[in-house]
């Protein structure tokens, strides 16, 4: 990694999210399918556990039968009749559930580690929140080639405005033109969402709402610090990232900060987030909500994103990471001052408070991750897993909550609830098979025993072996070589 990328990091580690093998065949189209196969492929799932979504109730042994790349009949297994073609599995003692959706990942020039363990980990579609326009090309390139990929909507380059450095993934505006440029610019790259970021000036921010309009694309990512989440939420911004801006929104302190607090750079605006924390106001809050749900704006809370950057040494499941990438995230690890460390203590203890109020209030979630091997111990696919786990164990979400903030959820958010995120009939035949009941413990999805994408089945050494691995590095150890 280059110097100047080393330094970029360095110098925004503190919000690190703001930087950013051959199976089967895969597209970035939202309206993807696989090519026309040469004829009907049938897969029958027996005696399956069918974990419904929508209610939380457990459908004792079902088969599931798929044709091509759709769930064709779902029944009792002792009425159903399995066509001679099929090809049988056998699910007798396992839990079916949707296919996963990580709804905040950063792929850049990583795509080649990421998808196979996305897959693995039973992520059959993402939601890539910023990457240069080159990085989009390569994904496209390599899928359309035969690269096996989960369903894949994107951005293209985040737009945002201030001192402009050498992030690959930004664009950085400062007129009303220049916004609605970008917006076209991305709509041109196939974009399913235009992102916006935290310093993006409030007219700019306005333009880029108009030009997205005219392109039917959603506007997402971070508040901009000079727009209020009200003022956001009722021009149609259609998920805040990170929870930003919400702790001021939701304070009584939320007008003397838009008039006194600096907030121009990352420590400004973090203390000043942690400050509204400690004067929350139950009323506002409850407005704010009911926007929220009346306006369908997904919060997507990214829970594990200073949960990881926060560790003080590599986890010890980054072999699936690189070592190059490892031995980066150690010299990160080493060069974070004990201050910023403390920061991003106090922005995760106050994380969890809103997460539970936002859930109390009934204001649906989206699950993700702002997995990137630019910040520190972040892996993909896993991540996503201690997501869920977060969700639950720190937010106040059920098991049930926390599958849907990465199944249902994001069905409804992409306007794709026809055909994706239950286990139904018609639907498209995304699933995860589990060795383990995900609605009593949130880390039983991480029993996977396979995973069907778009109706293809494989099984889970089949997954394994498609990833690659690595010796797992220690801080230490890295310090020592170079001396």
């Amino acid at each position: 990694m280059s110097l100047m990328k080393k330094r970029r990091y360095l110098g925004k580690s503190l919000l690190g999210f703001m930087t950013l093998l051959i199976l089967l065949t895969g597209c970035t189209d939202p309206n993807y399918t696989n090519k026309e196969p040469d004829s009907k492929q049938t897969l029958a799932i027996q005696h399956a556990t069918i974990v419904d979504v929508r209610s939380g109730k457990l459908v004792n042994d079902q088969t599931i039968i798929i044709t091509e790349n759709k769930i064709s009949h779902i029944g009792n297994s002792e009425d159903m009749e399995i066509p001679d073609s099929a090809q049988v599995r056998d699910a007798k003692g396992q839990y079916v559930i949707p296919g996963l959706w990580d709804m905040h990942v950063h792929l850049e020039e990583n795509y080649k580690n990421a998808f196979p363990l996305f897959l693995a980990n039973g992520v059959t579609g993402v939601r890539e929140m910023g990457a240069a326009l080159t990085n989009v090309d390569q994904w496209n390139t390599s899928i359309q080639a035969g690269m096996s990929a989960p369903r894949l909507v994107y951005a293209g380059l985040t737009l945002n405005g201030g001192p402009a450095d050498e992030a690959p993934h930004m664009v950085y505006l400062k007129t009303e033109e220049e916004g609605r440029e970008a917006v076209r610019l991305n709509a041109e790259k196939g974009a399913s969402h235009i992102k916006v970021y935290s310093w993006l000036p409030r007219s700019v921010f306005l333009a880029v709402m108009d030009e997205a309009k005219k392109f039917n694309l959603p506007v997402v990512g971070h508040l901009p610090v000079e727009v209020r989440a009200s003022k956001a939420a009722q021009l149609g911004f259609k998920s805040i990232e990170h929870l930003h801006g919400l702790f001021i929104a939701t304070s009584s302190i939320e007008d003397e900060l838009f008039k006194n607090a600096d907030m121009s750079d990352l420590i400004g605006y973090s203390l000043a987030e942690i400050e509204a924390s400690q004067h929350y106001d139950s009323k506002k809050a409850n407005e704010l909500f009911r926007t929220f749900k009346e306006k369908e704006v997904w919060p997507v809370p990214t829970m594990v994103t200073y949960f990881n950057m926060a560790k003080t040494e590599i986890d010890s499941r980054s072999k699936y990471v690189p070592t190059a990438v490892q031995e980066y995230w150690a010299e990160v690890i080493r060069a974070t001052p004990p201050e910023q460390t403390e920061l991003m203590t106090a922005i995760n203890s106050t994380t969890p408070g809103m997460v539970k109020k936002l859930n109390d209030a009934g204001v649906p979630m989206l699950a993700g991750t702002d997995s990137s091997y630019e910040m520190t111990n972040f892996i993909y696919g896993v991540s996503l897993h201690d997501e869920l786990e977060m969700l639950v164990k720190s937010g106040g979400l059920t098991p049930l909550q926390a599958l849907q903030s990465a199944t249902l959820n994001p069905s409804r958010y992409l306007d794709r609830e026809q055909e994706l995120g239950a286990v139904e009939e018609g639907k498209l035949a995304d699933l995860v098979l589990l060795d383990k009941n995900p609605l009593e413990d949130i880390r039983n999805t991480t029993s996977i025993s396979a995973v069907v994408l778009d109706g293809k089945l494989m099984e889970k050494q089949t997954l394994d072996q498609s990833v690659k691995t690595y010796p797992v590095i220690q801080v230490a150890d890295t310090k020592d070589k170079q001396k």
